[in-house]
């Protein structure tokens, strides 16, 4: 047995060991409760995690819930901030201020740390289509920031594996976001905000409604959003690459190059100064005359950076619908929709050429020989200037993105205490990305004219090419010339019909009912990434994109029980089937769960739970088409055969360049995970909460692209008889690398494969009291944290194992995160201080953890009259810069994926009901 199921078994066998004193004297407890004092009856809800409705939110499994009263009382602006404030929330992930990858303006969750794409994203318990990018261009994963922030009433974080209940892909955990479905009258609420040093400002405002007819019962909302980009230059820190922590030492290293020209051995042939102060005006002034070291001078400018975007311009439209109709007493129609409509700008940076051809799908640097100075050269326009864009608008990243989700069905009540729901869901997700790009033959023939031949020595196409032409800046109209948008077209789509019934009452036992939940469903999914042709095959400089299109069914069933084993012990168990098919392929996996929630007093839960999880072969790594990048490696077979007697560092072919070429395959298994946590929930006092719970989590083969440099050595390994060339593991190796006619490696394939293990544990904990006072009102203090024990992964098998805690260089991630708040209200007044801990963060160098961060908000509320609110929020109390690390020496020079320039930053925010029931 693995330590997890001793770690399993020794959970569960303390929790009966602990409640077998209380199984003898069960039967008088039951006959005492019968003449005990009658309490009121809690009305039992669903709670995210089971389908058996229950009366206590707290169960087997540790439940997180963010109300709509924590979202406005801690200043969260956005269902990112939400989610970012959430202590289990552990991955470094991409934002707003990534503007350079593969799903840009998207916005996921990373529960543990596992990737987000093993944290299942739903509303209102159901799900919605995968964002139509891949994150990184690997996994599918969800998108977030489509989600009205002001529309949540309330979000449930389960963690932990939770397939049994909810199927593929709740490996990690299950965030359960719950939209407004009552309205006390109409509201109508207005927010706006600026920061303190400029950018980022927004707009918002909220309408939300309903109405009764007779057997007809209507909820709606509607959101409208609109913000400000943050600009680089709008934050000094950010707007010039002095502020790299290499200027004081060594200040021309880090300059752009605007204009360069190299000759045959890389260096730069000299411009002159008075030939970059004539360019001087460019780029609002910053071009000037300067010198790399080991490369020689150049026309640069420090201040390329500062036309990044650090936070997206976004104009949304969302909203929101749910509509009843009562058949009957037990029976009625529903139907609920959502859809929202978005429009972001991002501007990544500003485009770059240099003379190229393409080679396997890319736009490839190559030399050319000039005969106008009879010398090879390479140009390079590392960036095209503010002026020569005709200012920033029209080099914007823009995504149009349109989202809706149509739930529609039938429920009701039949016999004593049965429930049932037959549902159809459709969700589809379109968008449409236009990136600015460069269109490199175009490029090509403005500044170097048609080729002239081929040059004899050195192999090189001939161009007559005066530098004259070069150092000339072009007119916004000669740039739009040999520029154009790149539009993919992108859609997912997901469709599920389900039923499901439930009974909180099948049978009783002598310590209460048994409560029983089943469920049916199948469905299909689609994934499609068209993206425009040109960024296939090469025809833009410096954008390479992929296709992948496909699609999967699947179906699957499951079943719930409650048991109540004794008064002070319930037993859960769940168990579900899925299978998915694609292609000729298919996958499938049974899961389930055991929990214990074991009562001694009544103020004390201690609780146990272990459960299974799966999910199924990603379409975008199942259908992901072919992809081609520049990369380099080592030949191990031609230093083996070649120059067996030398060290690999010293051979010839150590280091030799390769086109590295990728696509899916469908040959993917199902990744698998096993979760334990066990815990307490403790009510010492009135109004004192204390909870505590420790979680392991082991995922196994986890899908990643395998490594070039493993498939080079077996390939090695393989043709020298090392291995068994007969073996399926060298017919793939040796059939993934390609060589020419003189035994060189042209080109390398990696594919997904299922290969990774990764463990990772630790602690959350939550404590809540209330303290209620006669005369100065009531104070509500709020903290929680977790603390990651353990964070390991294992790429291959046989690897040893990698502690990504201890490992600073490759993982920048925290060791805790934990955040606290403290409300007072009095009378018509209320304001709450919210602080967020981050732990230490590893350096650049990745040679030790810095000192945790914190970040304050502040919120402050007054009820003007009967129907009217005023709420005033400050962000970032104390105007916190990012977490600055002297050794980080990347542009912005600070981990963006942790760390925020939007500092200190004001909202006012106006509320006001109409038709309000003051109960």
């Amino acid at each position: 047995m693995d330590r997890h199921g001793v770690l399993k078994h020794t959970a569960l066998s303390l929790l009966i060991a602990a409640a077998l004193p209380f199984v003898i004297s069960d039967a008088q407890a039951q006959e005492n409760a019968s003449t005990a004092p009658q309490t009121t009856q809690l009305e039992k809800v669903v709670v995210t995690g089971s389908n058996i409705p229950r009366a206590q939110v707290e169960g087997p499994a540790p439940i997180t819930i963010i109300s709509a009263k924590d979202i406005t009382e801690r200043g969260f602006a956005t269902t990112a901030d939400i989610m970012t404030s959430l202590n289990q929330n552990l991955g470094a992930l991409d934002n707003n201020q990534v503007t350079n990858g593969f799903s840009n303006g998207a916005q996921a969750v990373d529960l543990r740390g596992l990737g987000p794409n093993h944290t299942l994203i739903l509303i209102n318990g159901r799900r919605i289509a995968d964002y139509p990018q891949s994150y990184n261009g690997d996994s599918n994963f969800t998108d977030i920031s489509s989600i009205p922030a002001s529309m949540i009433d309330r979000v449930e974080i389960l963690t932990g594996s939770a397939s049994a209940i909810y199927g593929s892909d709740a490996i990690s955990g299950v965030i359960n976001f719950i939209m407004k479905k009552k309205a006390d009258g109409t509201t109508l609420d207005y927010r706006m905000g600026d920061t303190q040093h400029g950018g980022a400002a927004s707009q918002r405002f909220t309408l939300t409604s309903g109405f009764s007819h007779d057997k007809f019962d209507a909820v709606f909302g509607v959101e409208i959003y609109n913000q400000d980009p943050l600009w680089a230059y709008q934050r000094d820190y950010l707007s010039s690459r002095t502020n790299d922590p290499r200027w004081t030492t060594s200040p021309t290293r880090v300059a752009a190059p605007t204009f360069a020209i190299l000759d045959g051995d890389d260096n730069y042939i000299d411009p002159g100064k008075a030939q970059c102060d004539a360019l001087s005006y460019l780029n609002q002034g910053t071009v000037q005359y300067l010198k790399r070291r080991s490369y020689g001078w150049y026309c640069g400018s420090l201040a390329d950076v500062r036309y990044g975007t650090m936070q997206n311009a976004r104009r949304a439209a969302n909203f929101y619908g749910s509509a009843t109709y009562h058949l009957t007493e037990q029976m009625e129609l529903f139907a609920d929709l959502q859809y929202s409509t978005s429009h972001q700008e991002t501007y990544n940076t500003q485009l770059k050429w240099q003379n190229s051809y393409p080679i396997n799908g890319d736009a490839s640097p190559t030399p050319f020989y000039n005969t106008a100075t009879d010398q090879v050269e390479q140009w390079q326009r590392q960036y095209f200037t503010y002026e020569e864009n005709g200012g920033l608008k029209r080099a914007m990243i823009r995504n149009i993105n349109n989202t809706y989700s149509l739930n529609t069905g039938i429920k009701g009540t039949f016999g004593d205490s049965w429930n049932y729901e037959a549902l159809f869901s459709h969700a589809q997700n379109k968008l449409k990305a236009k990136w600015p790009a460069l269109l490199a033959a175009k490029a090509q023939m403005f500044y170097l004219g048609p080729a002239l031949g081929v040059d004899p020595d050195s192999g090189y196409l001939m161009y007559n090419a005066p530098h004259s032409r070069f150092y000339t800046p072009l007119t916004p109209d000669q740039f739009a010339s040999i520029t154009q948008d790149s539009i993919d077209h992108d859609k997912s789509r997901a469709e599920t019909y389900s039923a499901k019934v439930s009974n909180t009452d099948l049978f009783s036992l002598p310590a209460g009912p048994v409560g029983f939940a089943a469920t049916a469903e199948f469905g299909n999914q689609y994934f499609g990434l068209k993206p425009d042709p040109l960024s296939l095959d090469g025809s833009y400089f410096g954008l390479h994109n992929t296709v992948a299109v496909g699609s999967r069914s699947h179906s699957g069933a499951g079943f719930e029980f409650s048991v109540p084993i004794f008064s002070q012990l319930t037993a859960t168990a769940a168990g579900r089937y899925d299978r998915y098919s694609y292609s000729s392929n298919a996958a499938s996996k049974f899961t389930y769960a055991l929990g214990l929630e074991y009562r001694p007093i009544e103020s004390l839960l201690l609780r146990g739970s272990y459960s299974t999880g799966f999910r199924a072969p990603d379409l975008s790594y199942l259908y992901a088409g072919p992809s081609g990048s520049s990369s380099s490696g080592t030949d191990y077979y031609r230093c083996a055969t070649e120059e067996p007697d030398l060290d690999i560092s010293d051979c010839d072919w150590g280091s030799v360049p390769f086109n590295g070429r990728s696509h899916g395959s469908i040959n993917l298994n199902n990744e698998t995970s096993k979760s334990i946590s066990y815990g307490f929930v403790f009510s010492p006092i009135n109004n004192l909460d204390i909870q505590a719970d420790y979680y392991i989590i082991k995922l196994t083969d986890e899908v990643q692209y395998q490594d070039s440099d493993q498939i080079l050595r077996w390939e090695g390994q393989c043709r020298t008889g090392k291995l068994d060339i007969n073996s399926g593991l060298c017919q793939a190796a040796v059939n993934q690398v390609f060589r020419n006619s003189a035994n060189n490696i042209t080109s390398v394939l990696v594919l997904p494969i299922n290969a990774a293990t990764h463990r990772t544990s630790g602690v959350d904990f939550n404590i809540h009291y209330l303290w209620e006072t006669d005369r100065l009102g009531n104070f509500d203090f709020k903290l929680g944290g977790t603390y990651v024990v353990t964070n390991r992964i294992q790429n291959y098998a046989g690897d040893p194992f990698v502690n990504e805690l201890s490992d600073y260089y490759d993982y920048v991630i925290p060791r805790s995160k934990a955040n606290y708040s403290v409300t007072w209200s009095y009378g018509d007044f209320t304001t709450t201080l919210y602080g967020a801990r981050l732990g230490g963060l590893p350096n650049y160098d990745g040679t030790q953890r810095l000192g945790p961060t914190m970040m304050y908000n502040a919120s402050f509320g007054y009820r003007l009259a009967k129907n009217v609110n005023l709420g005033v929020t400050i962000d970032n109390l104390m105007d916190s810069k990012p977490g600055r690390d002297s050794t980080w020496t990347s542009y912005p020079y600070y981990t963006r994926r942790w760390f925020s320039p939007m500092g200190r930053a004001l909202f006012l925010d106006l509320n006001v009901k109409f038709g309000h029931n003051d109960g």
